[in-house]
């Protein structure tokens, strides 16, 4: 699955209705962040439902950029919602 664009209490229920769908106990499941521009309370919650749903599969965010993983750290999500994982985004070369 790939985030595009922003998540927010507006957009929540399409990321819900759309993890509903791909979220199946005991299956991985990935989300590319790569192009996420924004997530609030209200997405960040719908991400957590959805790891809690597959049970001990995992939700893997990857190409997490600066912003939602200082937010994923400063609510400690990785150690509270232990199949929660992230990846960081790719370092570019300079």
């Amino acid at each position: 699955m790939h985030l595009i664009g922003e998540v927010d209490l507006c957009t929540r229920d399409l990321l819900a209705a759309a993890l509903d769908e791909a979220a199946s106990p005991g299956r991985d499941l990935i989300v590319d962040c790569a192009r996420l521009e924004f997530i609030d309370a209200s997405g960040i919650s719908v991400l957590v439902a959805a790891a809690r749903r597959i049970g001990e599969a995992q939700l893997r965010l990857t190409n997490v950029q600066a912003g939602l993983a200082h937010l994923l750290d400063l609510l400690h999500l990785t150690a509270e919602v232990p199949n929660l994982r992230r990846d960081p985004a790719p370092t570019r070369p300079e």
